[in-house]
Order: C-alpha cells, then structure tokens, then sequence
C-alpha cells in the first residue's frame, strides 16, 4: 500500500490518498473504511452525448468517461474470492454527468487512487494504517526454505511472498578418505548464519507462525538447534531478548518437507492441505488458547469467566483481566460512539497490563467469541457476582 499525501483541511478533517498494491490491500481498506466517511474515486461510467433532442429521441451514442466520484458512504461489498471490493454512496458534488445527491457503485481498483476522508482517525483506524503499509506488519507468517548451502528468509501474506535475506555458504562434500569433519564444520556455520539472519528478521511477539521447510531432515535439524542455542544462552545467564522470545514462541514453528530450498519449496508447503491446516492452527494458537482458557473457566463457574460489555467493563475498571479477547466485527460498528468505546477499552487493558487478543471473524474461534457477545474476559481473580445490578434495592 501507498500512501500519497496526507491532508488536513479547513474543517480539521483529514484525507489520506492511498494506492492499494495487492488484494491484501483491499482486506485492509474494508476494515479501515466505514459508513459515513467520505471517499473519493476515478471510475469510469458509460454516458449519453449528444444534443438534448438526441438524448431524448433515444439517438445519443454512448460513451465511456472518465469520472472522479466523490461519495459519502453508505456500503462496502468486499468479496474476497474475487479480490474485489465496492463502496455504494450519494455523489457529494455536482458535475456534468453526476447528479448531486445520486447513488453510486465504484470499484476501489489494484494500483488506482482511493482518497478516505473521515471525521476521526482513531487509534484503530491509524494502527490499521501503519499495518497495511508496512509489509512486516502486514504478514503474520515468517518463512525459511532452505537446503544445503543456500537459504531463504522470507515473510509471506495470503497474496505473496516478500524475500528479506538470502544465506549462502560453500558446502564441501562428504569425502570418505578424510570424513565429514570440513563438512560438519561448514553445516555448523550454515545453521549459525541461518539463525543470526532470523534473529534479525523475525519479532516472534508479532509474527503468528513461521515455517521451516526442506529437503529431508534439514528442518527438523535447524529447529534443534535453534532452541538448544536459545536455552543454552538462557542457561548461560546472558540476557538476550530476541532468543528468549524464541523460546517461549516455540510452539509457533511448523517444520515441512520441500523439495527444494528455493522459493518453489515454499509454494509447495503452502500448497499442501494438511500443512495449510497445520498452519490455520499454528496461526490462530495463542487467540484459541485464550478462548480454550475462558471456556474451562466458564465451564467450572468459578467467577473468572465473563462475557458481554457491562460485565467485562466492571471488571477492566477493577484492574482485575488477565486476557482481554474483542470481535474484529465490534471495531466494525456503524456507530462511532459504541465503535470507540471498544477502542478505549482495549487501550484501558493494555495499560493494566492485561493481554487483549483481537479475534478475526473468519476464523472458527472469531465465531465462537462472537457468540458470546464479541468481547470476553478473563480475570486475574474470581469475582462471582460480577453481573449484579449496581443499583441497590430500594
């Protein structure tokens, strides 16, 4: 995503004109757009020209122009199969072929200008805006594929994969005059390099998998060492923030077989069904975790497990949420009251110090939290009567 100017105007509005790149791009746009701002888009339009007796004989010809439309909106259709997207709204200003207070469909098109104009860029909004522009933060998947000698550190998104850094290293072969020990020695290197380049590339507090794919028992190989180098640093006694991070994600690696540890590799593993579950798994672990959490607790009734705004909002101004789990649909709301009441509540956690997991709506934990109102807590502690009335009997 672009971003080409940044506007503020008389009316202390803000438009940011943007240029979406992929169709990850349109993913972001649905959520950052909403009913009630304001876009404005180049579309074309099929129209008749000629001269009023024409046009009203039936006899103009019709012909395509070139229109910039200027919306308020009143629906977004995001269709993500089709990597399509559509804003509907009334026209806000007046031109030859546009009527003023009209209805429009436009097409939000790949590498075409999209100008948003809202009342309020929130925190969420501005969050949504730093994330699409930025590909590490866009992609949630890190990836090394890899094979004797060569290597690839990769992020990967749902529509591509962005090489970051390439690890070469020379490879004797295995002579059986003079053993393995050069080979041995250089393979040692190889891992080294391998996990330095990761360590420089991945937040693992950021990143929801990260695959290590090759030929044979390589993978599984890179992995042990990776976590005896991380405990062996821990055991040390020297503190290292990027490996211990490691460590506790280590439930985040999924290992796979390539046949190859170029970028062809990496498309086969994310071609194949069962690593593709495994990977939806490992993806969504710490937000299904949460959930299993609450669900134990709600289920034993012990006084930790609440869900539904009044309660879990008793409980944040009690400093008493350990985990924080909201809808993405809730952030969605067509009213900006209830939508920033969502977002100051999730500000209010992180400065408790709770952990606030954001649930995705396409995923099957998004479902079920959704059924529980769309926002849950679990406490630190329990507090039974949490959803007794505050007034007093009289």
């Amino acid at each position: 995503m672009q971003v080409k100017n940044k506007i503020k105007l008389k009316d202390k509005n803000v438009a940011i004109t943007l240029v979406p790149e992929d169709s990850e791009d349109l993913w972001y746009l649905y959520n950052l757009l909403k009913v009630g701002d304001t876009v404005q888009v180049l579309t074309q339009r099929n129209v008749k020209k000629g001269n009023p007796a024409q046009i009203q004989k039936g006899k103009a010809k019709m012909e395509k122009v070139l229109l910039r439309l200027k919306l308020l909106v009143e629906d977004i259709d995001y269709i993500a199969s089709d990597q399509a997207m559509r804003v509907n709204g009334k026209s806000l200003e007046q031109q030859e072929y546009v009527p003023l207070n009209s209805y429009h469909t436009a097409e939000v098109e790949l590498n075409k200008e999209i100008t948003i104009l809202k009342d309020n860029w929130d925190e969420y909004d501005m969050s949504l805006l730093d994330d699409l522009c930025s590909i590490e933060k866009k992609a949630d998947i890190g990836a090394v594929i890899f094979q004797e000698g060569v290597a690839h550190i990769c992020y990967v998104t749902d529509t591509m994969t962005v090489l970051q850094a390439k690890v070469e290293k020379s490879i004797p072969r295995k002579n059986t005059e003079f053993g393995t020990k050069d080979l041995d020695k250089a393979m040692n290197s190889f891992f080294n390099m391998i996990i330095q380049t990761m360590a420089r590339h991945f937040d693992m507090d950021r990143l929801k998998a990260v695959i290590l794919a090759s030929p044979g028992f390589l993978a599984k190989t890179l992995y042990d060492r990776l976590i005896q180098e991380c405990l062996n640093l821990q055991n040390s006694g020297k503190e290292n923030k990027v490996f211990a991070s490691i460590l506790e994600h280590k439930n985040k690696f999924l290992i796979a077989h390539s046949s190859t540890g170029y970028l062809q590799g990496l498309e086969e593993v994310l071609d194949d069904p069962a690593a593709r579950k495994k990977l939806a798994d490992t993806k969504f672990l710490e937000e299904s975790e949460a959930l299993s959490r609450f669900q134990r607790a709600l289920n034993n009734d012990d006084g930790r497990a609440w869900y539904g705004l009044e309660e879990v909002s008793k409980a944040l101004n009690m400093d008493a949420v350990r985990y924080l789990m909201v809808s993405d649909e809730l952030f969605r709301s067509d009213d900006i009251e209830t939508r920033r009441h969502y977002i100051d509540l999730t500000e209010q956690a992180k400065r408790n110090g709770a952990q606030v997991y954001i649930f995705s709506s396409l995923h099957e934990s998004g479902v079920q939290l959704n059924q529980l109102t769309g926002i849950a807590a679990l406490l630190k502690y329990p507090i039974p009567d949490l959803d007794d009335s505050d007034e007093e009997d009289e």
